[in-house]
């Protein structure tokens, strides 16, 4: 896929899982850094791992989406991991 989005960093939600795990993996074959956030940390810690063994860089984030402060806590994680979105 190339590495057009290095650089970046990205958060997908639902990333342990399904379509939210295949387009975290997607966006980190592209060059960018991921914020894998579900419900589940240890499904989104799989994830993680998972984007490593192909030499991206990724972060676990727990995050329930239908709470505010859940969303703020998200945001701060990633752009300390990470920088900014």
């Amino acid at each position: 896929m190339g590495q057009h989005l290095e650089g970046r960093v990205t958060i997908v939600t639902g990333a342990g899982s399904g379509i939210g795990r295949a387009t975290a993996l997607a966006l980190a074959s592209a060059g960018a850094q991921v914020a894998v956030a579900d419900l589940s940390v240890a499904a989104a810690q799989a994830s993680v791992e998972q984007i490593g063994q192909t030499g991206g860089q990724a972060v676990a984030v727990e995050v329930d989406v239908a709470g505010l402060e859940s969303v703020r806590n998200m945001m701060d994680r990633t752009h300390s991991a990470l920088g900014p979105v």
